[in-house]
């Protein structure tokens, strides 16, 4: 089975990578949960450290996030993944592997039920809490999804919902607090245009990244999304579209670059260092895949259109203290009073209706 990280700071200064209990977690504050590409399985704690880190590093010292949230990460237990991808995208609306159960067992039920038990056979049980407080409860956890994560997130709500009718909440009660939780996906694996009314959630795909063409190929979705809002061009599309899906979903489009850096810059816009990161194809082969987490979180303006979205995201989702739409994750904080005309308008720029076809399916 997979397992859930954190990092814990040591005598000597530095942080030490430790499993977490799921049986004893509890979740009362500002929480997130890295949901990692498909490599990063149990037996690589470098990689599940430098997700945490990922995450830790990018809402560092920001005034807009004046109390970091506690990060968590999720490591696959192993390559098993890749077949419970293909499962999931074939069926969509109910499958969940093992790990969505595990991580909605113990990161999601006992914030919405009392003396919630999960026994050796599976078996659920607990006692539904007031609405409310249960909608609440779960304003504390954000996803974030990368790659094959993203389709973990979805398989975490199938199983959530499940085991909440389990115990006893009607199907649009246990739906109207899964909303509450907010998930920002990148790169995703999954089939958006099937998970409507799920949790608030925010998909990043560049049009360019090599995988999702292939995801798209396979499961059809190039023909129930792509076909009905980007006809004939596709590919070939060249800036920022930001697209409802739903009430709770919205789907942001834009090409990356293939380089492999994004610049840094001072509180005057000087650039002040060029950070490198690796690529997911070797560099002999000479092709790129476009497809890396650091070109959905990146804060470059110049880098590409997907600039500082993931991050305002995120801490608009950890800031929360109600419930908040998709479409006012991506706007500057109100803390920060340095947003710059030009990210506001790229966004406004961006915005494109809803698609007809879904218009018909989420009236």
């Amino acid at each position: 089975m997979g397992k859930l990280w954190h990092r814990v700071a040591n005598d000597q200064g530095k942080f030490d990578l430790r499993e977490v209990d799921m049986s004893q977690l509890k979740i009362d504050q500002p929480t997130i949960v890295y949901l990692s590409g498909f490599l990063t399985n149990n037996n690589r704690p470098g990689y599940v450290a430098g997700g945490i880190k990922c995450m830790e590093e990018l809402l560092r010292n920001r005034p807009e996030c004046p109390v970091p949230p506690k990060v968590y990460a999720w490591s696959h237990s192993g390559l098993r993944n890749l077949f419970n991808l293909a499962v999931y995208n074939t069926f969509p609306s109910s499958r969940s592997s093992q790990a969505g159960y595990d991580i909605g067992a113990g990161v999601l039920m006992p914030l919405v039920t009392k003396g919630f038990a999960i026994d050796k056979r599976g078996h659920v049980s607990g006692t539904p809490i007031p609405l409310e407080e249960a909608k609440k409860n779960v304003m504390n956890v954000t996803l974030f999804g990368y790659s094959a994560g993203a389709i973990v997130a979805q398989e975490t709500f199938n199983a959530t919902l499940k085991m909440m009718k389990d115990v006893g909440y009607n199907e649009k009660d246990a739906r109207e607090v899964l909303n509450e939780v907010v998930l920002v996906a990148t790169g995703v694996f999954s089939r958006y245009t099937k998970e409507a009314n799920r949790f608030t959630t925010l998909y990043l795909a560049a049009t360019n990244d090599r995988m999702m063409r292939a995801k798209n190929w396979i499961w059809g979705t190039t023909g129930t999304l792509l076909r009905t809002t980007f006809t004939g061009y596709a590919n070939k599309q060249r800036s920022l579209t930001v697209r409802p899906l739903s009430d709770t979903s919205v789907y942001i489009t834009a090409p990356v670059r293939p380089s492999d850096y994004e610049w840094k810059y001072d509180d005057s816009g000087r650039p002040v260092e060029k950070k490198h990161f690796g690529l997911l194809y070797p560099r002999w082969t000479g092709l790129r895949s476009y497809h890396e987490l650091q070109h959905y979180l990146t804060t470059d303006e110049k880098n590409n259109s997907f600039a500082n979205i993931a991050l305002y995201a995120l801490i608009n989702a950890v800031n929360r203290q109600g419930t908040v739409k998709p479409m006012d994750l991506i706007q500057p904080p109100p803390a920060n009073q340095n947003a710059s005309e030009a990210y506001r308008a790229k966004i406004a720029a961006a915005i494109r209706p809803m698609p007809q076809s879904l218009k018909r399916k989420n009236p």
